[in-house]
């Protein structure tokens, strides 16, 4: 019942709730990471898909970026997985101009690149392998999705 209200609530008051952005979304995150019956799952879900096409895709890569960098935070590998899969379609959405190459992204990437490094982690090296096949285009100065080594790609900007 709480997730099916959560997700009229952000329909309802997006505008209002940009503050609150960061804690929504994370939360969806982190509860995708829990043992849940899949009906459960399934309203989660729901609610990612509603967060992603309410608010600024730019705003949500900040904050995605933001919490992969973040010390205190240790997501577990179904967390990972949540993560790179709402960052993959996130990123099929998103204009080129829209990804912000700072400081906090290429760490964020270097990050995720140490994820598929760790032993238990097929899970997550499946899903980063997944976004290889974005299409290019041919707009960005900056190698988008797909577009050969993502890190690469952001060092050359600065």
């Amino acid at each position: 019942m709480f997730l099916e209200t959560l997700v009229d609530f952000i329909i309802i008051h997006k505008d209002d709730l940009q503050d609150w952005l960061f804690v929504l979304l994370t939360q969806l995150l982190k509860k995708m990471g829990a043992d849940l019956l899949g009906s459960v799952q399934a309203k989660v879900q729901k609610a990612l898909d509603v967060t992603r096409d309410s608010f600024p895709f730019d705003q949500q890569f900040n904050i995605l970026m933001r919490f992969i960098v973040d010390q205190t935070q240790t997501p577990n590998l179904k967390v990972k997985v949540a993560i790179l899969k709402y960052i993959e379609s996130l990123a099929r959405q998103m204009d080129p101009t829209d990804f912000v190459n700072s400081s906090e992204t290429r760490l964020a990437v270097s990050r995720i690149i140490t994820w598929t490094t760790e032993p238990k982690s097929s899970d997550v090296r499946k899903r980063s392998r997944v976004g290889e096949d974005f299409p290019t285009r041919s707009t960005s100065t900056c190698s988008g999705p797909g577009e050969g080594n993502l890190e690469e790609s952001c060092k050359q900007v600065d």
